[in-house]
């Protein structure tokens, strides 16, 4: 080893800077690199981060180096934050200028100056313009770029009258999914709603994936979603990029169920917001558009029912003046008929009567004639039934049992029977003989037949 003088560390550091100043001194350098490990302290004005270049095909760190931003130049931070979108921090790819500066107690320090935003947003843009290529180019089918505007499967479905049962992607921590809940359970028309909820990550490496999962979960799960409703709350452009991935937007461009996006805030546009069949801007106007696009069905059934109401009216009113008019001819004809039928009856009067005049007499006539008839037979028939009774009653007095007792006959009695017959009694039994003044009491002693 060869000897000299030991040289003090603060010799030694000022050459260092004497040669760095040779080389970097007044010099500016546009350098492009990724941010990481950034600590910013916004009271202080100070913000130190580490730069780093990774491998293109992987995450191997090629070279670092430690950078700072502070005094005027932190304004930097702001003016990229406002403009871009984007919020300052790790793992982003910046474009800056740089000044490279050596301090004999601090060290060699980066010193970033500005930050430049166009780099950002192109690469950005890009970005998206790249993935919005390959989707046309490897999905013809479902994704076609007409007349600057993009037509996809999706965007081509319809929604149905009414939309009630719903599938909502989103982070059960984000703002999102409370404001979007918020304002669909509590709209002002008391619409109900059956939200089935599909957890994912909204944001970070495994988001993209945790997405499409979702959508091939409500897929298979074969129920017959009226909509897919996918939200996240505001955030810095970055925190999209799951939106902006290939793989979710092409899920979402094919998705056979209308899909409706509430992602971020007014001025934000992700690629899943041009595929679904409903981009909205925030969680809250998704919510408030499924409520807008039920009360438009309402509004519309009412509007119909007014018009059936009016139509109906006026058919009733048209009929019934109809009716009107047809009572009044009805009432008309009416008595036309009747006083047509009175001047023909009058002639006919006149006749009728004389015939029912002469039918009348005519009958008299004949009643006379019966009556005369009637009283001559009357007298005739009485006499000659008075005749025959006569006869009879003088047969009936000549045939009484005093006018047979007279003429020489008697009645034998037994008792209080006549005796017909010499076998109607006995010897021994006492017989009553009848007589027309007298009679004899006598007994039976023997009795014989005449013929023998």
């Amino acid at each position: 080893m060869q000897t000299s003088a030991p040289l003090k560390l603060s010799q030694l550091n000022q050459l260092i800077q004497y040669a760095i100043d040779g080389v970097f001194r007044e010099q500016t350098y546009a350098v492009i690199a990724e941010t990481s490990n950034i600590k910013n302290y916004q009271d202080k004005r100070q913000c130190y981060l580490t730069l780093v270049e990774k491998a293109e095909n992987s995450n191997e760190v090629l070279a670092s180096i430690q950078a700072k931003i502070w005094g005027n130049c932190y304004r930097t931070i702001r003016n990229f934050e406002e403009i871009t979108g984007q919020a300052f921090k790790d793992n982003i790819e910046i474009l800056f200028k740089v000044r490279i500066q050596f301090h004999i107690y601090y060290g060699l320090t980066v010193l970033i100056e500005e930050i430049d935003c166009n780099y950002t947003i192109g690469k950005l843009a890009l970005s998206r313009q790249a993935v919005l290529q390959k989707l046309i180019d490897q999905n013809p089918d479902a994704v076609q770029l007409v007349n600057g505007e993009f037509r996809t499967r999706n965007r081509q479905l319809n929604f149905p009258p009414v939309i009630q049962k719903i599938a909502l992607i989103s982070s059960a921590q984000a703002d999102g999914y409370n404001d979007f809940v918020h304002e669909l359970y509590l709209n002002k028309y008391q619409y109900t709603f059956q939200v089935d909820e599909y957890f994912a990550q909204v944001q970070g490496n495994e988001a993209a994936n945790q997405i499409c999962q979702k959508l091939i979960q409500i897929y298979q799960s074969q129920i017959a979603y009226d909509a897919v409703v996918i939200v996240r709350g505001g955030g810095s452009q970055l925190d999209f990029s799951a939106f902006d991935s290939y793989t979710v937007a092409r899920a979402v461009a094919r998705f056979p169920i209308p899909i409706i996006t509430g992602i971020g805030h007014e001025r934000n546009e992700s690629i899943c917001d041009l595929m679904a069949r409903m981009p909205t801007k925030t969680p809250t106007k998704a919510a408030a558009t499924i409520v807008s696009h039920n009360r438009a069905f309402e509004e519309n059934l009412l509007h119909l029912q007014k018009i059936v109401i009016s139509k109906t009216n006026e058919v009733l009113s048209a009929q019934k003046l109809i009716l009107q008019t047809l009572h009044s001819k009805v009432i008309r004809k009416t008595h036309e008929c009747l006083n047509q039928q009175q001047q023909r009856l009058r002639p006919l009067s006149g006749t009728v009567i004389q015939l029912i005049n002469r039918l009348v007499h005519n009958q008299r006539f004949k009643l006379a004639k019966i009556t005369y008839r009637l009283n001559g037979s009357t007298e005739a028939l009485v006499k000659a039934e008075q005749h025959k009774l006569l006869t009879i009653r003088n047969t009936v007095k000549l045939l009484s049992p005093e006018n047979v007792l007279k003429r020489g006959y008697a009645i034998i009695f037994r008792g209080d029977t006549i005796i017909k017959n010499a076998a109607d009694v006995r010897p021994g039994d006492e017989i009553t003989t009848l007589f027309q003044d007298s009679e004899i009491i006598s007994t039976i002693t023997e009795t014989r037949s005449t013929y023998e």
